[in-house]
């Protein structure tokens, strides 16, 4: 694990610079894809980087990736890169971006070049947070009563939680499982298999749990408070429990 953990954080680290660079000169070139969403160059180039340095590395494994055809592997392994995760973040100059590589279900490294921070997490071996050349352990909350809860909400269908403190998304999972909040939900996001790659090995191995409550709905919290705020969401007309993780 910690031979994967170290390439990840170096090959995450180099697609970081890229885009930094592309940020930095805003060199954005927007375009929409067939789905809606936005790409830029720098997406393209992020992921092409990250797909060369893996197969250099390690060829037996499969990569997919937000941007380019999924290159099935021979290793059973499999690694997924959102190049940019918060493209709307990213073309409107908010240093609030990532880019986020994870080896499925086992690692999860999310450098934030923009913040000097880098969020990684396997399993087993924890999470943590590195900030230029200081490495701190990542620990979510021990709030145990939803009232007055610090929240972070996504989505289109945010739900009413009236006892909650709801407070700004922007970084909400480098909140989450650094205990500045106590829970975060995504409903109505339009979250794929990219956007959810890191969150559950970082939230999980820093102590918390998450729920897909229905397709998406994406519930994550400081595991003590996680079955109070399921049984808020599942009181909503239409939302049925999922499976814990992903």
């Amino acid at each position: 694990m910690w031979t994967d953990m170290r390439l990840a954080l170096r090959i995450a680290g180099r697609a970081a610079q890229v885009a930094e660079r592309a940020f930095r000169a805003g060199e954005f070139g927007v375009r929409l894809k067939e789905d809606g969403s936005e790409v830029t160059p720098a997406d393209l180039e992020v992921e092409d980087l990250v797909r060369r340095l893996l197969a250099e590395a390690v060829p037996e494994d499969g990569v997919a990736g937000e941007e380019r055809p999924e290159r099935v592997g021979t290793s059973g392994r499999r690694w997924l890169v959102d190049p940019i995760s918060g493209t709307a973040d990213f073309v409107a100059g908010r240093p609030t971006y990532s880019v986020d590589l994870a080896l499925e279900n086992a690692l999860a490294v999310s450098a934030m070049p923009s913040l000097g921070i880098t969020m990684a997490a396997g399993r087993g071996i924890g999470c943590r947070i590195f900030r230029g050349e200081k490495e701190e352990v990542a620990r979510v909350s021990s709030r145990d009563k939803v009232d007055g809860a610090r929240v972070c909400l996504h989505g289109k269908r945010k739900p009413t939680l009236e006892q909650c403190v709801v407070v700004d998304g922007s970084t909400s999972v480098l909140d989450l499982i650094t205990g500045r909040v106590d829970a975060v939900i995504a409903a109505g996001a339009g979250l794929d298999e990219f956007d959810m790659a890191c969150l559950p090995v970082l939230v999980e191995e820093a102590g918390g749990r998450v729920t897909v409550v229905e397709e998406d709905v994406v519930l994550a919290t400081n595991g003590v408070l996680h079955d109070a705020f399921l049984a808020l969401l599942v009181a909503r007309p239409g939302v049925e429990p999922g499976t814990p993780g992903l």
